[in-house]
């Protein structure tokens, strides 16, 4: 097998890269933002034919051939050579390789949120019409796409939340390291954030709208602290079959990678006898905003997704950067997307041309505090 990793230096790409060190899969392209320095060490290791970064300046002290920007990642993301492409890029910069990806017939192994939630009726146009196929990485669209492997379909899909780091308690000031202090999973800096608003739990419905075609009515989310369920199906005889496995990230990676076959565990099994309890709780819209903000994106037409994405990589981006506070993120993003009128994107076009304007939206917004 070979393959090309988009987003290499990341959480997901370096375990990605772990499991195809394990199991002897040749990598062939690697694709990374501005660490430079881990991106050589990956270089060093696997030898790739293809290198992309994304500034002009780090491709020029690499070498030559080193590709950047989204070219560059278009080109990783549509490699002939290669058999899967795992695209792990972080934030909205990931939609248009997914995109290219899935037009080139690529098996994509999708670790990018953003691709779907932005541009997902148009992606999933275009795979209907090619040869490619999506394999999520995600945790819970992974678990998931191995329930729906049964012939009867659900009545409804219930996608499990850890609650993020302030579930049990908020401290009253809360920092950028108190955010980034996930008590079970341990993922990039906006995925992090992500968790604790639980935008990453309204993006993830909207994906899983478009990657199994359900409709809003069948698409719930409970909070479910230990992380041990993914993702739970209802039966119409009142079954629920539930997916469960270690909150091990290597574990989706590695099914995605070698689907349909399944590989010895690369992260230990899991001990039933061991888990002192497993607690769901009801993600009420009222007490959690963002889930609220989630069933909006599911019932309206497609571009208010784009716009709320958008907002979100924007609204993140400031706060790690200081410029606004935690409890802000969520306020500013329902405040661009009551301002948006829905629409139906015409072309892939129309959603990076609505990515932007939500993030111009919350630069306004800001500019006016």
């Amino acid at each position: 097998m070979k393959i090309s990793v988009l987003g290499s230096t990341g959480v997901i790409g370096t375990l990605t890269l772990e499991i195809a060190e394990r199991n002897g899969i040749e990598v062939i392209g690697l694709a990374a933002g501005r660490n430079i320095e881990s991106l050589r060490k990956q270089i060093e290791k696997f030898r790739p034919s293809y290198i992309a970064v994304e500034k002009e300046e780090d491709a020029r002290i690499l070498g030559k051939d080193v590709l950047w920007g989204e070219e560059g990642l278009i080109a990783l993301a549509t490699l002939s050579e290669a058999d899967v492409v795992v695209i792990a890029v972080s934030g909205t910069a990931g939609i248009l390789p997914t995109y290219e990806a899935v037009r080139a017939g690529k098996r994509v192994a999708l670790a990018n949120k953003e691709s779907l939630v932005s541009g997902g009726r148009i992606i999933i146009n275009e795979l209907k019409h090619s040869d490619s196929v999506i394999i999520p990485v995600d945790s819970e669209h992974n678990s998931l796409f191995q329930l729906l492997q049964y012939p009867e379909k659900p009545e409804k899909v219930i996608i499990t939340a850890s609650g993020g780091p302030f579930f049990r308690e908020k401290p009253e000031n809360v920092t950028i390291k108190d955010v980034l202090s996930h008590p079970v999973w341990n993922m990039g800096k906006k995925i992090t954030v992500d968790s604790a608003t639980l935008m990453n739990k309204a993006f993830e419905m909207v994906e899983a709208k478009w990657l199994f075609d359900l409709s809003p009515e069948q698409i719930g989310v409970l909070i479910h602290p230990q992380s041990i369920v993914h993702s739970i199906i209802k039966m119409r005889d009142g079954s629920l079959l539930a997916h469960m496995s270690l909150p091990d990230m290597r574990i989706p990676i590695q099914y995605a990678l070698f689907y349909p076959e399944r590989k010895d565990s690369p992260a230990g099994s899991l001990d039933l006898s061991e888990l002192e309890t497993l607690e769901f709780y009801r993600a009420d819209p009222e007490k959690y905003p963002a889930i609220g903000l989630g069933y909006r994106m599911l019932k309206s037409l497609p571009s208010l997704s784009a716009v709320i994405n958008g907002a979100n990589d924007q609204a993140v981006e400031y706060f790690l950067q200081g410029k606004i506070k935690f409890c802000s993120i969520l306020d500013v993003i329902i405040k661009v997307s009551k301002r948006h009128q829905p629409f139906t994107p015409s072309s892939i076009e129309d959603v990076l041309g609505l990515v932007k304007e939500g993030k111009e939206r919350v630069k306004k917004i800001i500019g006016e505090l």
